[in-house]
């Protein structure tokens, strides 16, 4: 039997540095004549945030709303844990302004466009056939190493509440906690000396 295969090579890789960028954002807090800017992953990282990225397919669509409004419903608390949420796709700023002006509402946090492509395919989430981004979550930790990579195919909506857990079981595991399977927060970390011990 023969098989066809296309071979993509992501710069994205969990435990190197994540790939850099620089890409046009609708900001979350601004005028509204204000609110197009720029946005670089080094200088967040160079503040001290963790930093959250997430792709989406396109802007008016139907299960993408429901991440974007759930993911900004949970800012604060990802904010309270020193991380920011960039949401992605490879429409364009104005199309986003557009959006949340007519139905999804204002994000309060960074709302970036991937025209280009660049980022998504760095990234390793670009449909090249189609010009969008599947549904991947990275989570960069201060040092700009990539600790967690999920990508999702077609139209499943991803766990967004889970995504704020990963977050605390890779901050906890960068200060040297070993974290348990099924971990939730306020559960206790694994006691290496005491599994140690003879």
């Amino acid at each position: 039997m023969k098989y066809d295969y296309d071979y993509f090579v992501s710069a994205a890789r969990v435990g190197k540095q994540a790939p850099r960028f620089e890409m046009p954002v609708v900001l979350p807090h601004a005028e509204s004549s204000q609110r197009i800017s720029t946005i670089r992953l080094d200088q967040l990282l160079n503040e001290g945030f963790w930093v959250v990225l997430y792709f989406y397919p396109m802007d008016f669509t139907f299960v993408c709303p429901t991440e974007i409004k759930r993911f900004n419903e949970l800012n604060d608390a990802f904010e309270t844990k020193k991380a920011k949420l960039i949401a992605i796709s490879t429409d364009s700023v104005y199309s986003h302004l557009n959006w949340q002006a007519s139905s999804l509402g204002n994000l309060n946090h960074y709302h970036a466009s991937d025209q280009t492509h660049k980022v998504s395919e760095a990234y390793g989430v670009l449909e090249e056939s189609l010009g969008v981004a599947w549904r991947g979550t990275f989570i960069i930790a201060p040092s700009g190493i990539l600790k967690s990579i999920s990508i999702q195919h077609g139209e499943a909506g991803r766990n967004v509440d889970d995504v704020l857990r990963t977050l605390e079981v890779f901050q906890n595991e960068v200060i040297g906690k070993m974290v348990p399977c099924n971990w939730q927060p306020g559960q206790p970390f694994i006691d290496n000396n005491k599994n140690n011990k003879k």
